[in-house]
């Protein structure tokens, strides 16, 4: 882990365009390979790598969206599109065009045919980020099913199946809806009760609509006239409840003899990533150093 973080960070101190000092040391402080080790503890070594790059570089352009409207946003993610397919050659005097083509060339030469099954993850993703939705009024319902695109739960997917070599049937994936969905809600509510603090200021400091405050933990508290702390001591504990229901949805797949190998790996995967985001949500300097 210390080896890719290293490695990683190396990489992104080199070529990304970080406007000064403090912003580099802010990137090495928030940690984005822990994270994806942690989310990814069974990764291939050669593999590992790969995810760690792409999680990172997406840290980096949702800072940026911060500070741009929603229809600047799109612009600028939408551009990055046919760049991550290979269909368009990036412009090297631009860090984040050339970082992107880099990097999804390097995980086809890898693997192609996984390789190819995250992109449009990732792009869903990209426009949920500069979605009208996220500046409209949402109940949690509402919120959370909008925010199953926003935190990427399917690209997380996608990326762990690569990141471990993971060979799922188009049959077997539908098997996991349910599971997958339960595993969303647990992620986007975690990172937006240790985010919260990071995303207020962001709602005052950034542009209107890129910094927008688009959260459970005051969706809840609104809802339901409680306090910020309060919401969020109510959201941890569904969480806890999101778990139990995780346990109950395996074993149903398992008690109706449709668990195989694969499956259970996929499982076990989706395990870690909730444990693994909780844990980096509740250390990193991201979330945890608003000086």
């Amino acid at each position: 882990m210390t080896e890719v973080t290293r490695e990683v960070n190396d990489y992104f101190l080199t070529h990304w365009d970080f406007p000064s000092e403090k912003s580099r040391k802010k990137f090495v402080a928030a940690d984005f390979p822990g994270v994806t080790c942690l989310y990814f503890p069974k990764a291939l070594d050669d593999r590992i790598s790969f995810a760690c790059r792409l999680l990172t570089v997406l840290f980096l352009i949702d800072d940026l969206l911060e500070f741009m409207s929603l229809e600047q946003g799109s612009a600028y993610n939408e551009k990055l599109i046919p760049i991550s397919r290979g269909d368009v050659l990036p412009d090297r005097s631009v860090p984040v065009e050339y970082i992107t083509y880099d990097l999804w060339e390097s995980m086809r030469a890898k693997d192609r045919s996984m390789a190819n099954e995250i992109l449009e993850p990732v792009f869903v993703f990209m426009r949920a980020q500069t979605d009208r939705t996220r500046i409209r009024p949402m109940g949690l319902g509402s919120y959370l099913e909008y925010r199953e695109r926003d935190v990427g739960k399917a690209l997380l997917a996608a990326l762990m199946r690569f990141s471990m070599a993971l060979t799922i049937s188009p049959v077997e994936l539908t098997l996991l809806g349910e599971i997958d969905a339960n595993c969303s809600k647990h992620l986007s509510v975690i990172n937006d009760v240790y985010s919260y603090e990071k995303e207020l200021r962001a709602s005052k400091t950034a542009h209107a609509e890129g910094g927008a405050l688009c959260t459970s933990v005051r969706i809840l508290a609104d809802e339901i006239a409680i306090s910020i702390e309060a919401a969020k001591r109510v959201l941890i504990f569904m969480c806890r409840e999101l778990e139990s229901r995780h346990l109950v949805l395996v074993e149903e797949l398992r008690a109706n003899g449709r668990q195989s190998a694969s499956l259970a790996a996929y499982v076990e995967g989706l395990e870690f990533q909730m444990s693994g985001n909780e844990e980096w949500s509740k250390t990193t300097l991201r979330y945890n150093n608003l000086v």
